[in-house]
C-alpha cells in the first residue's frame, strides 16, 4: 500500500511539473510573439511592411500554432490563425489600414490567449 501511495505522489508531482513548465514556456513564447506582432503593427502603419517581413513572422506563428494546438483551447488558436490568413492577403494587396486591422486582433488574442492557460475556477466553471 505504502508504494502505491509514493507512486501516486511522483506521479502527481511529475503531472503537476510539467503542467508548470508548459505554462511558464508557453506563456513566455506568446509574449515574445506579442512584442513581435507589435513591430509588424508599427510596420504596416508607417507602410514599410514587405511581403518578406510578413511572411517571417507569420512562420514563427506557424511554429507556435503547432504547439499550442496541443495545449490550448482550439477555438482561440484557430481564430488567430485566420487572422494571420487574412492579413496575409491584405499584405499582398499593399492595403496597409486592412493589415494593421487584422494584427490588432491578433495582438489583443496573443495576450488573452496565455491568459486561458492559467488554472482558474472560472475557467472550469
Amino acid at each position: 500500500m505504502n508504494g502505491n501511495i509514493v507512486a501516486g505522489l511522483v506521479a502527481l508531482v511529475l503531472v503537476l511539473t510539467c503542467g508548470i513548465v508548459e505554462v511558464v514556456l508557453l506563456t513566455n513564447v506568446y509574449e515574445e510573439m506579442h512584442d513581435k506582432c507589435l513591430t509588424v503593427i508599427a510596420l504596416s502603419d508607417d507602410k514599410t511592411l514587405t511581403v518578406e517581413q510578413y511572411d517571417d513572422f507569420r512562420n514563427e506563428w506557424v511554429k507556435l500554432r503547432e504547439t499550442s494546438e496541443l495545449l490550448l483551447p482550439h477555438i482561440d488558436v484557430y481564430e488567430i490563425n485566420l487572422r494571420f490568413a487574412e492579413a496575409e492577403a491584405y499584405v499582398k494587396q499593399g492595403d496597409y489600414k486592412q493589415v494593421t486591422a487584422q494584427l490588432m486582433v491578433v495582438e489583443e488574442l496573443l495576450r488573452y490567449v496565455p491568459h486561458l492557460m492559467m488554472p482558474n475556477l472560472r475557467h472550469i466553471v
